[in-house]
């Protein structure tokens, strides 16, 4: 089964999208943390529900009839690996839906909130960027070294 060009410019796409603001989101969040004002949280507040909206239409792409599927039909072996991606998916979205929470409230005047939320922010973004890259690797195994290099 070959990958068309329109889904390898949508993967393309789905993935520069994500980088792009999640570098504005890391920009935002140590500005915020070299200032904790109110402008400078409504500010990261509005590129995190960007780069969560972003990160969740990714997320059914890759679930709902995208590249996951794909991935599957031409190499099943690789089920454990989609399921725990998928699975991953599921587990930062909880994460994801907390933190939006916790930033529905000022966390300028409360320390200990922040700091937590500080943490958990730099873990979900830890975790984020190693998914992205479990996912790169199996998608350029899938469709690009094995469909032509090593099948």
């Amino acid at each position: 089964m070959a990958v068309t060009d329109d889904l390898r410019r949508r993967m393309h796409h789905e993935h520069r999208t994500l980088r792009v603001l999640q570098e504005d989101l890391l920009d935002r969040f140590e500005s915020f943390c070299e200032e904790r004002s109110s402008e400078r949280h409504r500010d990261f507040v509005g590129v995190f529900e960007d780069f969560r909206a972003s990160l969740q239409r990714h997320f059914e792409f890759e679930e709902e009839g995208g590249y996951m599927q794909q991935v599957l039909d031409r190499r099943p072996h690789h089920k454990t690996k989609v399921d725990m991606l998928q699975r991953e998916h599921r587990e930062i979205r909880v994460v994801l839906d907390r933190l939006e929470s916790e930033l529905a409230t000022d966390l300028t005047e409360d320390l200990p909130r922040c700091d937590d939320f500080k943490k958990d922010f730099v873990d979900l973004m830890t975790r984020f960027g190693r998914h992205e890259q479990a996912e790169r690797e199996l998608v350029m195994e899938v469709f690009w070294l094995e469909g032509g290099v090593s099948d």
